[in-house]
């Protein structure tokens, strides 16, 4: 494993502040409040959802990606590894070896960043907090078949909010925090994340991403505890509930985070976990929009502005 400068070496990130609207709108969300919400804000856009799934029925659609969509709705997750375009994702793997060739200088440019077990590695890549829409972090999440599996499931034309490269690494003698501990995302509320693994993830020690499918999942949707540890969330659910996602590099599956709950980032010593994220939602979002997070380079489509909000 490669190792990173010190904290000591280099500047702390920067804290993201959360004023006390966007917490209020936080704590209503992780509750059904959220979805009265969530109805409220979409009959004051009328017609915007209605030329939304316009868009999204001009996707082509294939068998194996419907089936994918229904076992998103059922479970909470699905595998896409042979779904996705395997020529975007070298691409995004191309970007990531580079990235990781640079290791010290890029973690130096981290602009927000809580979390001790991972470095962001994209940061350097921004212009005024937004990605170009040619990128190949972005073209990967624009895909047809990410697109069309997510908006079938959604039954809307998604919303790409973010996309990331993190690098997880172990932290001995910390005690586990932030998304280290059982956690349901609450950004809106339909969440859902595609994940690349750009390093193999052989078994426990390389901190897979843990999750309990949507069933299990269920007990804690109302929670008002927002991280828990593995005996709060097993009295309920038990240990067998309990998926790993060991995979090889490349492998890539989507999962709905407002509705799993999951873990990751444990990393024992000597291994490390190479990810990358794309975060979708269903618009229109339950907090106000933050400041574009994509900026236009060369020709984009009309569906492509959409999911971008371009």
């Amino acid at each position: 494993m490669t190792a990173i400068n010190t904290t000591a070496d280099r500047p702390a990130p920067k804290k993201q502040k959360i004023n006390q609207f966007r917490r209020l709108l936080w704590h209503i969300n992780r509750t059904d409040l959220g979805w009265v919400t969530k109805a409220a804000l979409t009959t004051l856009q009328p017609g915007a959802r209605a030329r939304r799934v316009a868009l999204l029925d001009q996707l082509p659609a294939k068998a194996e990606w419907s089936e994918a969509s229904r076992k998103l709705d059922r479970d909470g997750y699905v595998d896409v590894s042979t779904l996705m375009d395997r020529g975007l994702a070298e691409a995004v793997a191309t970007v990531a070896d580079n990235k990781m060739s640079r290791l010290n200088e890029v973690s130096d440019k981290q602009q927000l960043g809580h979390k001790s077990f991972w470095v962001s590695l994209l940061d350097e890549d921004l212009v005024n907090g937004a990605f170009a829409t040619d990128h190949p972090f972005v073209r990967y999440a624009l895909q047809p078949a990410a697109l069309r599996i997510i908006g079938d499931y959604m039954h809307d034309l998604p919303q790409l909010s973010d996309v990331l490269l993190t690098l997880s690494q172990p932290t001995p003698n910390q005690a586990l925090s932030y998304s280290q501990l059982w956690h349901l995302d609450h950004d809106d509320k339909r969440v859902c994340k595609l994940f690349i693994y750009l390093t193999d993830v052989r078994d426990t020690a390389d901190g897979p991403f843990t999750f309990i499918p949507a069933g299990p999942s269920r007990p804690f949707r109302n929670t008002l505890k927002s991280h828990m540890n593995d005996a709060t969330v097993f009295a309920k659910t038990g240990p067998d509930a309990v998926k790993e996602m060991i995979a090889p590099r490349l492998s890539c599956f989507i999962v709905n985070t407002a509705r799993c709950l999951h873990m990751g980032s444990r990393i024992q010593s000597d291994h490390s976990r190479l990810l990358y994220t794309a975060t979708y939602i269903q618009q229109p979002r339950i907090y106000p929009e933050p400041r574009p997070r994509f900026r236009a380079a060369g020709a984009l489509t009309d569906l492509e502005r959409a999911v971008m909000r371009l």
